[in-house]
């Protein structure tokens, strides 16, 4: 069967219809009866590129592969959510953050992970081989192989200068390189 271009919405399973005919709009709390897709459609699925808007108003802009977010897109966490102000951009695979990518807090002042950025390994939608930089840009965290790093210096709430941050950045970033280049050597 060959792709076209349409619009699916549903709940559990993918539908060009709503069910008993109802108008997709929202409800008295300000969310959406249903899920809507919009993009290109193979086998009544999601299948390349879309926009999946969730009845939260959760939006996923990205690649799709039968139905599943698959490959490159951008998840944005509804703005009347615990999350709000927070998206992921990256990789993902089976509908779970998978392969590099990048969590952003776009918060008003003040409030919780305010200007923080996750950036790293995703794996199977945990933090794997991720750091946890603040507003500042400074490192306040990390995650190796799914596991939190301890390090003093970060639960004492040091702060490093320009130099001191970019030398450990740049520490983090070999490490990476080394990684991707044994599992390229792997191949």
């Amino acid at each position: 069967m060959s792709s076209k271009k349409g619009i699916l919405y549903g709940r559990t399973s993918w539908s060009e219809e709503t069910e008993d005919g109802e108008v997709y709009e929202k409800d008295k709390e300000g969310s959406f009866n249903y899920n809507k897709y919009e993009g290109e459609i193979e086998n009544g699925k999601p299948h390349g590129n879309g926009t999946w808007t969730m009845s939260d108003g959760s939006t996923y802009v990205g690649q799709f592969v039968n139905g599943l977010r698959e490959g490159i897109g951008t998840f944005t966490w509804s703005k009347d959510g615990t999350w709000s102000g927070k998206s992921y951009e990256g990789l993902w695979k089976d509908n779970r953050q998978h392969g590099k990518g990048k969590i952003t807090f776009e918060r008003e002042e003040g409030e919780i992970n305010e200007g923080q950025i996750w950036e790293g390994e995703y794996k199977d939608g945990k933090l794997w081989n991720v750091t946890l930089y603040l507003k500042d840009g400074s490192i306040y965290g990390e995650y190796k192989d799914g596991e939190v790093v301890v390090d003093e210096s970060w639960s004492e709430g040091k702060n490093y200068d320009e130099k001191e941050s970019q030398k450990r950045i740049d520490e983090i970033e070999k490490r990476e390189r080394e990684k991707e280049y044994l599992h390229f050597k792997e191949r």
